[in-house]
């Protein structure tokens, strides 16, 4: 019962991050702030398969978490890190507004699931946002624009959550991330429909990173 109240909540949080990733897209394209295009979201197909995947990520995570609260302040990281990703895929745009405003709601919830919850720590907690975004900082210099500011700016973020985890989980998240794009570029490399100077969205396989992480 308890995955399954989770599972609708799931749902709830995907349906209302595709509604707002396409409000926050449309209005990019309005105002030609893009640095590139897709259109997913634009597709018929985008919402229920963005449902599901936010439906089956709250029932792992409350499958991972025995602690309701810890288990709601991950589903935040969920349906966050939807929005987050729809945004930057169709415009390579990762809000930096959107971003400081879920750390604000995510810090005190996370040192609130500490006083009850003893798997996680306040103090890896900062440790791990203050190493994951300097780690991303200096990859957004020594890459003269090949990370985004946007990136870094999420990268503390996630470091939030993978460091209430533990230290590791802040390795396996940059690992993972970097894993997963990495095989996502070689295979836009074979299928011809991507050349060495093309760039595309990092920050969905940062939250893709973070979500191994914690969950594994």
């Amino acid at each position: 019962m308890r995955e399954l109240v989770f599972a609708l909540l799931g749902v709830a949080s995907g349906f209302k991050a595709i509604t707002r990733a396409r409000v926050d897209i449309a209005r990019y394209r309005l105002s030609g702030e893009t640095f590139g295009e897709s259109h997913f979201t634009d597709s018929s197909a985008s919402t229920p398969l963005v449902i599901a995947v936010c439906a089956g990520l709250y029932t792992l995570v409350a499958h991972r978490f025995g602690h309701d609260l810890t288990a709601l302040t991950f589903g935040v990281l969920v349906g966050a890190g939807m929005w987050l990703s729809l945004i930057d895929i169709d415009t390579h745009v990762l809000p930096r507004r959107i971003v400081y405003r879920t750390t604000a709601l995510v810090v005190p919830l996370l040192i609130l699931c500490a006083f009850f919850d003893g798997s996680g720590s306040v103090l890896r907690m900062f440790v791990g946002a203050v190493a994951m975004w300097m780690f991303m900082r200096v990859l957004e210099v020594l890459a003269r624009g090949g990370i985004g500011g946007g990136d870094v700016a999420l990268s503390g973020l996630l470091g939030l959550y993978t460091g209430w985890v533990s230290y590791e989980a802040v390795a396996v998240a940059l690992l993972a991330a970097f894993i997963t794009g990495g095989l996502f570029a070689v295979l836009l490399l074979i299928s011809r429909k991507a050349s060495r100077s093309t760039r595309f969205a990092f920050g969905p396989f940062l939250v893709v990173g973070a979500l191994i992480a914690v969950l594994r």
